[in-house]
């Protein structure tokens, strides 16, 4: 395991690389879980990301481990899902507390390579859900794993440890924003992404 690990490091390290031509290339993220995936969870989790990076203009593409040996990339940051990742009923623990996820860093760098913690997640969501939102748990939970990926591939895009004052970039987020309709990089975040740091806000 910890070969295979530090294998998917070593290959993430290498393939970071920018290519700076103008169109924004496509970033694939390599997701290998450790446990089970909700499908529903899956699909809303790329969507969230895909929508909150088009935000600076970036593309991303969320790719099983399992098949990414198969393909070429471009660019690509590894992510490992650490626990169950899919929505249950049963109530919430309330002793699931610390970080949902984090990037790795080495000599002041942010690397390519992170973990999200699914069932830290999937507890905190459980707080803020109401009855009727069992209905579309895996959803809800998948949009929640999207905003947490999109917080660190922050950090790994834009090589900073920094956080934001708002939004998807900001320190900690409650349950309620990570289900809540709708969050967003702050203005000063996507330009920093982008290349054009904005800092007048």
């Amino acid at each position: 395991m910890i070969r295979l690990i530090l294998s998917i490091f070593t290959l993430a390290l290498c393939a970071l690389s920018a290519a700076n031509s103008g169109v924004s290339p496509e970033i694939a993220v390599v997701v290998q879980a450790d446990e089970t995936f909700s499908p529903q969870a899956w699909q809303a989790m790329e969507a969230e990301s895909k929508r909150i990076a088009r935000q600076a203009g970036l593309r991303v593409r969320f790719v099983e481990r399992a098949a990414a040996s198969a393909q070429e990339f471009t660019d690509l940051v590894v992510f490992r899902m650490k626990g169950r990742c899919e929505m249950d009923t049963t109530p919430a623990l309330l002793d699931e507390r610390g970080p949902f996820a984090w990037a790795f860093t080495a000599n002041g760098n942010v690397l390519p390579f992170g973990e999200v913690k699914c069932d830290r997640v999937r507890e905190s969501i459980k707080t803020a859900f109401r009855p009727a939102d069992y209905r579309k748990a895996d959803a809800l939970f998948g949009r929640a794993l999207g905003r947490v990926v999109a917080h660190e591939l922050y950090h790994m895009l834009a090589n900073t440890t920094k956080h934001g004052k708002t939004g998807v970039a900001r320190h900690a987020f409650s349950a309620q924003q990570l289900v809540a309709e709708k969050l967003d990089f702050g203005k000063h975040e996507r330009g920093l992404l982008a290349g054009r740091p904005d800092f007048s806000r």
